[in-house]
């Protein structure tokens, strides 16, 4: 029951942003254009009722891989930082909250807040699709917005994660957005390096080695595309030639997301649960 009253306290107070408010509009016309995008692609290749299918998800899986955890992140860098700093922390510990009733009540009040956010940009994408296209699988769209939703209750954790360990907004908003530019910009280049490093360029164009699907796989982005990529119809020639790794499979895409929610949370626990407030 604690878990329950934290997270409608926290869910009120995510939703007050305007910034947030601002992002999801932003998410809103993101999914609009996408949808655009699907129909134009729908004609070029002629996919017709593929379309549906294909389209939804690579043309949203970009502007959701981006925007997502940046909503994620804004509704929840702060979540424990910025009450250690107000000194209302004190007060909802001095309340019958656990501090794991406490971060879990976060994670799951600012996770309501980004399913809101990733609804609200979804169904504005169905119905550009419907009024571009007139027709789509929708069990591909709601499994697509099923993995998306998990995408940000990952960063949501992340977030809240992050505002665990340290007594700062600002500290906790450096962590949470630079894991989220290395992961952008920096792992790609690193594991290139590494690749190059190992490797050399005589092999650039060959069967990447197991190591690097591996590494290139770690990153909550990539899991999500891979756990997307599930939903993609074999039979339009998007099944990769040869064998894959297990580490490019669905199945192990499921299990990163499922990492990056458990072990930032766990950690965050662990130092929360031992710091003064």
């Amino acid at each position: 029951m604690s878990v329950t009253i934290v997270a409608k306290k926290e869910f009120r107070d995510a939703v007050r942003s305007r910034l947030l408010l601002v992002l999801i509009a932003v998410f809103a016309l993101f999914t609009l254009g996408g949808a655009v995008l699907v129909s134009q692609v729908g004609e070029l290749f002629g996919l017709g009722d593929e379309a549906g299918i294909i389209g939804v998800i690579l043309a949203l899986q970009t502007p959701a891989s981006v925007l997502v955890p940046l909503i994620a992140l804004v509704v929840s860098y702060r979540s424990v930082a910025g009450e250690r700093e107000s000194g209302s922390a004190k007060y909802l510990l001095g309340l019958p909250h656990s501090r794991r009733d406490v971060l879990l009540g976060k994670v799951l009040g600012r996770t309501g807040v980004v399913s809101v956010a990733i609804l609200v940009g979804f169904g504005v994408g169905i119905v550009g699709i419907v009024a571009l296209i007139g027709s789509f699988d929708p069990l591909a769209y709601l499994g697509f917005t099923l993995v998306t939703l998990l995408l940000g209750l990952v960063w949501v954790a992340i977030g809240v994660g992050c505002s665990s360990v340290t007594r700062s907004s600002t500290r906790a908003g450096i962590l949470g957005f630079g894991l989220l530019l290395l992961f952008w910009i920096l792992w790609d280049v690193i594991g290139l390096a590494l690749l190059y490093a190992t490797d050399g360029l005589d092999r650039m164009g060959e069967s990447i080695p197991e190591w690097y699907a591996l590494f290139s796989s770690l990153p909550p982005g990539s899991a999500y595309g891979l756990v997307g990529s599930a939903l993609l119809p074999t039979e339009a020639g998007f099944e990769a030639a040869g064998e894959v790794s297990i580490f490019l499979s669905p199945a192990f895409g499921a299990l990163v997301l499922l990492f990056w929610i458990v072990v930032p949370l766990g950690v965050g626990l662990l130092v929360f649960g031992r710091s003064d407030v």
